[in-house]
């Protein structure tokens, strides 16, 4: 009986225990950390490929080129894929998505 109760009050393995509960609550949190960084990285990408194929569709079509054609390309080459390209007398509107189109932005430039 004294050894039974000599095996209940042994502490030893506990430390083990705190040290695997500590690199789970780290690791967890790493994993937020990256999936939060890769948002904000989405969304930053999306409004950049937007802006600029807003001015270069502004830059072409001030120069007689087809605006579209010519946001469609900038768009594409930084990553994005056009989703809406509209023309008026003031500026030019264009709407990009980026990834599997899980991140969409929307740029103006003008006036043209």
């Amino acid at each position: 009986m004294t050894r039974a109760r000599h095996l209940l009050a042994d502490d030893s393995g506990s430390a083990t225990l705190v040290t695997v509960g500590f690199s789970v609550a780290l690791a967890s949190l790493l994993l937020v950390m990256v999936h939060a960084y890769s948002q904000v990285r989405d969304q930053q990408l999306a409004r950049t490929a937007a802006d600029l194929a807003a001015v270069a569709g502004a830059w072409a079509h001030s120069w007689g080129e087809p605006a579209c054609a010519t946001a469609r390309e900038f768009a594409e080459a930084n990553g994005a894929k056009l989703v809406d390209c509209r023309l008026d007398k003031e500026s030019g509107d264009v709407t990009v998505t980026t990834g599997v189109g899980t991140r969409e932005a929307a740029a103006r430039a003008g006036p043209i």
